[in-house]
């Protein structure tokens, strides 16, 4: 158990380091930020000593001297409205000046997290559901962000504040110092139990609104298939099971709260008495003015608020902890294994229209945490104007291969290369080789854009001419050109608007557009009538006439176009044709 504890706060300490980085970068605008904070506490605590100067001022004077009486008097109120503008305007300013820390680090923070996240290899960011990632980079970034700037500089300065009422206190009177201080001990408790406590509430809470967003993004990306199945009734009511989980965690923790901030309010209020009545014993025995007992009651209202304050950090800080491990977790994910781009970039300038070879020598290949090889000692090879077909059992290694040869997993054994035949020079594939590739997955890769621009993706500086070539290339022009604004169309998250047919051609046509001198086309024409995949696979043998073209199919029709054949079964690759 002890060890467990340790482990915790070993964890919390290092998420905590992670964020002083943070910080490390933006310190000299939170120590502006600190400076302006702490001044306005100084500006509040002077506009309480001279409130009680004018008290006991007005309270102690005698009818005599009248006009000088009014005169001390508009000094003190000036006084008092002075400190207390001041302390407005700082105040109004350290909100500003946090703002703008918040949005840069926030904005920063989320693009380089999602940075190092789409940079990171392929095999460990397909762990994560695509809801998971969202409530990461939008709240727990967020979070994060915040606690920047909330937690050290506020935590300085109500320490601040803390210890300079306290010494004012005990300067006026050491007893009524003491008292004030009798809650202390009991909230340092609580709040120890509340850290181990907190911890395991909001990592919980974070791992259940995850689940409710990836549960409701699945929803609404699949609505068509769930209206289809009649699963509109099975869904909403699996929402509400997620909701309900929710809602009982959450009641839990409110529960948790209210009981430990009960027990604390209850002392500090015993406390609060304890002072109060000190106060009036001494005003009754002439002890203190007043104004004095108006300047204990100030005093304490702001010592026990700083202290508050202090205390209710622990909640920011490890809601801000759960949420730099979350982050942190993605942010050092193994990134791609990469070669020197500019190496790669020279060897594709140099012989991307050359005649290239892409070869498998001996690969094998595990998926992590699985026993078996998905391949095992496969030989492969294809050179420029091959077409070659994968074809096998669903689920034997196909797609497998063409991850291996876009360099999203990594050989276990062997090596992946691509050749220039011509010289002999050669460059094991990697990240920075996927410009060799162009390539058409099976899955719905269409976004919420124009069709244009969902084309550009590929080739930004594409003309609308060479878009619809690789379109009617593709057999996709004839529907395109029926939009109302043709190439400029919108299409619908997922596709919308269009059948799967036809996204299929429009992903082929995309893929043509890239130019790579290698396309890689995974069951490509499975949604095409006979008909349409005929004159499709016609134009990309004229198209591919100088490229390598690779499919993974289990249509008869796409052997026709293909001079080469393996079959990939039981993680072996054998060539058939």
């Amino acid at each position: 158990m002890l060890k467990n504890k340790e482990k915790r706060f070993g964890e919390i300490l290092n998420e905590l380091k992670n964020i002083a980085l943070l910080t490390r970068k933006y310190i000299s605008s939170v120590i502006v930020y600190t400076i302006m904070a702490v001044l306005s506490v100084v500006f509040g605590l002077l506009s309480s000593l001279v409130t009680q100067s004018l008290i006991d001022f007005v309270t102690k004077s005698n009818a005599q001297n009248n006009l000088l009486q009014f005169d001390s008097i508009k000094a003190a109120v000036a006084a008092v409205a002075a400190f207390s503008v001041f302390k407005i305007l700082f105040s109004a300013l350290n909100s500003r000046v946090a703002e703008k820390i918040r949005i840069r680090i926030n904005t920063e923070m989320t693009a380089d997290t999602f940075d190092r996240f789409i940079c990171s290899e392929w095999q460990y960011t397909s762990d994560y559901a695509s809801g998971d990632i969202l409530n990461r980079f939008n709240s727990d970034v967020s979070t994060v962000a915040a606690s920047v700037i909330g937690i050290v500089p506020t935590a300085f300065t109500k320490f601040f504040q803390f210890v300079a009422v306290f010494f004012i206190i005990l300067y006026y009177d050491p007893v009524m110092a003491l008292i004030s201080l009798i809650s202390v001990p009991l909230s340092l408790l609580c709040s120890r139990f509340l850290v181990k406590q907190m911890h395991m509430y909001a990592k919980d809470l974070k791992k259940i609104n995850s689940k409710m967003m990836t549960f409701n993004s699945d929803a609404l990306l699949n609505m068509q298939y769930l209206k289809s199945f009649g699963l509109v009734t099975v869904f909403c009511s699996r929402l509400r099971k997620i909701q309900g989980e929710y809602i009982k965690l959450t009641l839990d923790y409110n529960k948790f709260s209210i009981v430990v901030t009960s027990v604390i309010s209850f002392v500090t209020q015993i406390v609060t008495y304890a002072c109060f009545g000190w106060g009036v014993f001494r005003l009754w025995t002439g002890a203190i003015s007043f104004g004095t007992l108006v300047l204990f009651i100030q005093l304490y209202s702001m010592l026990s608020g700083s202290f508050g304050a202090i205390v209710g950090i622990v909640p920011t800080l490890i809601n801000s902890v759960a949420a730099s491990e979350r982050v942190s977790e993605i942010r050092n994910l193994p990134a791609d294994e990469s070669l020197d781009d500019t190496e790669i970039s020279a060897f594709f300038e140099k012989n991307r229209n050359s005649q290239l070879e892409l070869s498998f020598e001996n690969v094998s290949f595990r998926y992590k945490e699985e026993t078996e090889n998905a391949l095992t000692d496969v030989s492969f090879s294809c050179k420029t104007g091959d077409f070659v077909a994968l074809t096998g059992p669903s689920g034997e290694g196909k797609t497998t291969m063409l991850r291996l040869m876009l360099s999203l997993i990594h050989p276990t054994e062997g090596e992946c290369r691509i050749t220039d035949t011509v010289s002999g020079d050669y460059i094991n594939v990697a990240p920075a080789t996927r410009k060799f590739f162009s390539y058409v997955p099976q899955k719905n890769t269409m976004f919420r854009d124009t069709l244009a621009a969902n084309m550009r993706m590929v080739k930004e500086d594409a003309t609308d001419e060479e878009i619809i070539a690789a379109l009617k290339a593709a057999c996709a022009y004839n529907f395109v050109i029926k939009e109302k604004d043709g190439i400029n169309c919108m299409v619908g998250d997922g596709g919308t608007g269009f059948s799967e047919g036809q996204i299929q051609r429009l992903s082929i046509a995309r893929a043509l557009l890239r130019n790579a001198p290698i396309i890689l086309l995974d069951e490509a024409t499975s949604a095409l009538d006979v008909d349409t995949e005929q004159q499709v696979l016609k134009n990309l043998s004229e198209w591919g006439e100088n490229k390598i073209c690779i499919f993974t199919t289990h249509r008869p029709s796409v052997f026709e176009v293909c001079n080469k054949a393996y079959l990939v079964t039981d993680s072996e690759c054998v060539s058939v044709m």
